[in-house]
């Protein structure tokens, strides 16, 4: 049987009465409606993952913005080791972009010294100038007429666009399983512009902490139901 939120939020408000008094009935509709609350709750929560997820990716997408490896383990794995077929023109577009910036920077001596340096520094001393060392080169790089911001921004722009596909067939494996897709990769700032005032995926993120609410309530309401405890005891 489905409890809505409105109905458990409504059972809440006319009370169940004092907890010394609280008969056997009392608590066994109680467990009844946590163990409804956990479930939609549980649903609720994978719905939430999804939609948050997939807003991301379509915000990495718009906005150029780098999705990285480390945050996403189980992203890697899918692009690097199984290879679906769905995200083979994505890669092969992002490769011959990749491709084309990588022969234009090797035809700088500099860069190539550079980069033999970047397999053969190991100290901490050798690596800070390094990348010193690679900061004045990409500001000089920059400040001359050539085809590097062109070449640099296609890659940019479809190493974006691979890993945000990347992230969405992800989320359908996760669907697949029907499990809740980690959101942890999402940095606050980024999740706040998400949750914009009004929209959808703020309103499902305010009914899931309403039921984390009810549900907390409950599970406190039972334990005091079960040892006849009042609030200050319970405390």
């Amino acid at each position: 049987m489905k409890t809505t939120l409105l109905g458990v939020l409504c059972l809440f408000i006319s009370g169940w009465g004092s907890m010394q008094t609280a008969l056997a009935q009392d608590l066994q509709e109680m467990e009844k409606s946590l163990s409804a609350i956990n479930e939609e709750l549980n649903q609720k929560t994978k719905e939430y993952s999804w939609q948050l997820v997939s807003a991301y990716a379509d915000y990495c997408e718009a906005n150029n913005k780098y999705i990285s490896w480390n945050d996403v383990p189980y992203m890697q794995e899918i692009v690097e080791y199984n290879r679906p077929a769905s995200l083979e023109n994505y890669r092969l577009e992002h490769k011959v972009c990749k491709d084309a910036l990588d022969k234009f920077l090797n035809t700088y001596k500099e860069y190539r010294e550079l980069k033999k340096r970047q397999t053969e520094v190991v100290s901490k001393e050798e690596k800070d100038a390094l990348s010193a060392a690679f900061s004045a080169f990409w500001k000089k790089l920059r400040s001359e007429d050539n085809a590097y911001k062109e070449l640099y921004y296609a890659e940019r722009k479809t190493v974006c666009k691979y890993r945000s596909e990347a992230l969405r067939y992800m989320i359908e494996q996760y669907k697949k399983d029907n499990k809740a897709v980690p959101t942890s990769m999402i940095k606050y700032s980024d999740r706040s512009y998400l949750l914009q005032k009004g929209s959808a995926l703020e309103l499902l993120d305010k009914e899931v902490n309403a039921l984390e609410s009810v549900q907390r309530e409950l599970v406190r309401k039972i334990t005091r139901a079960k040892y006849g405890l009042t609030e200050a005891e319970e405390k």
